[in-house]
Formats: structure tokens, sequence, C-alpha cells
């Protein structure tokens, strides 16, 4: 989701449970599932174990997967965090009373592996356009850069953070630890996304309408500090 800047930090929860959860994942377990890795190039220094995820990018009613059983609980504080925050913001308490409550359509967990990058890029599609793109670090260390747009920042552990997926992103794990994220898609129903509101602003966002958009074929102008930032790369 585009916004008016490159971060915005939601909040910070206790995760020590999460952590808990999370150093007790063997090697095993984050090679159970490659494919994130092995379809996009820029995450091929990662490993991912979904918990709600499909691979079509599906924009509502994701799958939950076994490995939710487990983080569900640690989690729910995050999930109480994020849904409050949109929801209870003026335009998502309207939002919500037009088109009901909102959902989140993906959670992973991801490891960046010691000296391991992943590229700049844009997310470039319909459901990742819609939605609010939310890190909340579980492991990581000092030596971690995660630059949005012309923004680097070290994300702290327990920290909730939005980020611009539509804006050019990558993360460099400098140190010698892994670095793991749970990673959060959050959406308000009804919600357009930037060019959308400007192109057809009377009508909810659909694949159809959003399609040239989405795929980052044109210029994104709605916020002038960087005018372009929604071309493809």
């Amino acid at each position: 989701m585009n916004f008016p800047g490159n971060f915005r930090r939601l909040g910070a929860i206790e995760i020590d449970g999460l952590r808990e959860r999370a150093l007790a994942l063997t090697d095993e377990d984050w090679a159970r599932e490659s494919i994130r890795q092995q379809r996009y190039e820029v995450h091929r220094d990662t490993e991912t174990i979904p918990l709600v995820y499909d691979l079509d990018f599906r924009h509502r009613d994701g799958t939950r997967r076994p490995a939710l059983a487990k983080f569900e609980p640690a989690l729910r504080p995050a999930l109480a965090l994020v849904a409050d925050h949109y929801e209870n913001s003026p335009a998502g308490r309207d939002l919500c009373a037009r088109f009901g409550l909102g959902w989140f359509v993906r959670a992973t967990l991801v490891r960046l592996r010691p000296g391991g990058r992943i590229a700049a890029h844009h997310d470039m599609n319909f459901s990742l356009a819609h939605s609010h793109r939310v890190h909340l670090p579980v492991i990581t260390n000092d030596d971690v850069r995660f630059t949005v747009g012309s923004e680097t920042l070290n994300l702290k552990p327990g920290e909730v953070w939005e980020i611009n997926n539509r804006r050019l992103h990558a993360v460099a794990n400098e140190g010698t630890t892994e670095r793991v994220h749970v990673i959060l898609d959050f959406v308000l129903p009804g919600e357009q996304c930037c060019c959308g509101a400007k192109r057809h602003p009377d009508v909810p966002c659909t694949p159809a309408r959003c399609l040239e958009t989405d795929r980052m074929r044109i210029p994104c102008t709605c916020h002038p500090e960087e005018a372009g930032a929604c071309l493809a790369s």
C-alpha cells in the first residue's frame, strides 16, 4: 500500500513467546517449503514458513497453514494491534461501516541468512498493492539494514512497522546472526490504492480496474516527493 512516507511505526509488543517459538524451529522446518525463494530471485537468501499463504496471492479467504497453530497464540497481540490501528483510523472506521471489518490475507515467517540480501524491488500485484504490509522483527541484529525509498532503518525486536511496498525496498543482513520477521498483510475492505483513488475515485478497486496501475506500467504521482516510484524496476 502506498502512503506519504517510507515507514510507518504502528507500535510495539512483547515478543518472548514468538521468539521462543522461532528459536525452536529447525533447519528442516525452514527448508520444508522453498517455492517463494525459488520463484522470486530477490528472495534467494531467505527461507519462509507460511502461516496464512496462497501462491495465487488472493485478496481474501487466505489459507491457514499447519504452522499457524503453533504461532497463533503468540501472534495475537500483534494481530490485535494491527487490526485496531487500521480499523479505528478515521478512514478505517468509514470503510468498516460500509464494507465490514478487515482481515489478514497473508502471514509468514521469513528468515534472512547472515550476510544475505533482499535486492531492491517493488511489490507488484493487486493484493500487495491493496493491503498494508506490516513487519514485526522477532530475531535480528544491529547490522540489519532495511531500506525503503531513500530511508534506511534498523528495526528493533517487537516493533511493528508498515512499509511502503509500492516504493523500492531492500534488506541487507550484514551481521553474523539470522534475521527473522513476521510479515502480515492486512486488508481494509473497499480501500483503494493511491492510483485507483485518482483514476476511478467513486468505485471500489477491482483487479480489472487496477490492472494497469498494479502492474506498475504507469507512473504513480500520488505522492510528489517520490513521483514515478511505482514504475517497475
